[in-house]
């Protein structure tokens, strides 16, 4: 019979995919007993690990319950509390739906986390994935998931053509994650339940079925797979275009009082669609076409920071990371402001820190990494 139209056998996929899992799982903060059946926790971990290592996301996952370890610490907390404990791990926007998140649970549901997974995809943020992710896992429910790492190991298995982000093949990826978790028993003692199998399905992604070289040899499920049978298992699933990077020119101005040991930093705006916001940064900037880091930085403290009389000084460090497909150059220079201007009123975001201080606040890791560096050396070039 021909592999593409005969009918999958998802029970039999279940099982032996549960079965790996119990000796091959990696032993994981949020898979732990007291973790993995608290719907607040599973959602945790899964918004840490949306385009994340879980190498990245185990230290920050661990400090965040630490501080926060109910919905009701969570949603109680400033957001301005919340921040700092994501303040490198990127993506940040994610941290504020999360206290949203938390928030809704106490508002629409007392403080209990909802039970159906429509309910919890109707939370700030969280979309069908993720809540299929805690449904399932916290409560054992037979709720779908297609994250990136399980789309790669149904292309492979099903011959998916073309892009994976297609209309059509979004349709059967999700069609064939409902086939299998419905395979699962609903029974609690079961070896193939929902919360074993969907968390199978990504490790499986991770260790195995990985994006290049994946190790067939070893593959609990490679009797099932259409790409290992045609060996096309490194042509798919087929790779999309990059996006091209787009260079762009930041300055910042070091601004210090040596009299204090305090240096003056600015938050971003809350309320804007803009990268970083909520978070403490040296007053910062982006050069526009044929603009001198000087005449941006003027621009920037004279015109947006009213800060009066300003001199641009010495070019201090460079330092260069991404944001998305972007590429940064930023450009730290010192600068001196009137000390008149800045004692009388201060702008409004704007404030001065004593260096310890500015290891408690939410710092974009650049923005974090170029402060340590200037404290080392005393903000000279």
């Amino acid at each position: 019979t021909d592999f593409l139209t005969a009918v999958f056998p998802a029970r039999l996929f279940s099982e032996k995919l549960a079965t790996w899992f119990a000796s091959a799982q990696r032993d994981l903060p949020w898979r732990e007993a007291e973790n993995a059946r608290d719907p607040y926790r599973v959602l945790v971990s899964e918004v840490m690990l949306q385009q994340t290592t879980v190498a990245a996301v185990i230290p920050f996952y661990r400090r965040f319950l630490e501080r926060f370890p109910t919905v009701q610490n969570l949603a109680a907390a400033p957001l301005d509390d919340v921040m700092p404990l994501w303040a490198g791990l990127g993506y940040y926007s994610r941290a504020r739906l999360l206290h949203r998140c938390a928030q809704a649970v106490i508002e629409k549901y007392g403080g209990e986390f909802p039970a159906l997974v429509e309910e919890i995809q109707a939370l700030p943020g969280v979309g069908r994935y993720t809540a299929g992710a805690v449904a399932s896992i916290s409560r054992n429910q037979k709720a779908p998931i297609v994250d990136a790492n399980v789309a790669r190991v149904f292309a492979r298995i099903f011959l998916l053509e073309g892009d994976l982000k297609s209309t059509a093949n979004q349709k059967t990826l999700w069609q064939r994650a409902e086939e299998i978790v419905q395979s699962c028993d609903e029974d609690e003692l079961s070896p193939v339940r929902p919360s074993v199998v969907n968390p199978a399905l990504m490790e499986l992604g991770a260790l195995v079925c990985t994006p290049r070289s994946p190790d067939c040899a070893h593959c609990p499920v490679q009797q099932f797979c259409g790409a290992y049978r045609s060996g096309r298992q490194n042509e798919l699933p087929h790779r999309t275009p990059k996006q091209q990077t787009v260079e762009l020119r930041d300055v910042c101005a070091f601004i210090f009082d040596a009299s204090t040991q305090n240096v003056l930093l600015r938050q971003r705006a809350h309320d804007q669609k803009i990268w970083w916001r909520g978070m403490w940064e040296l007053p910062r900037t982006t050069c526009r076409e044929n603009e001198t880091a000087r005449d941006a930085l003027l621009r920037l403290l004279r015109d947006e920071l009213r800060l009066g009389d300003v001199e641009i000084g010495e070019h201090l460090k460079t330092v260069t990371h991404g944001v998305t497909h972007h590429h940064i150059s930023l450009e730290c220079w010192s600068a001196e402001v009137s000390s008149t201007r800045l004692s009388t009123q201060m702008p409004p975001g704007v404030a001065w820190y004593e260096w310890d201080e500015t290891a408690h606040l939410a710092l974009p890791s650049s923005m974090g990494s170029l402060l340590k560096w200037l404290r080392r050396h005393g903000g000279q070039a």
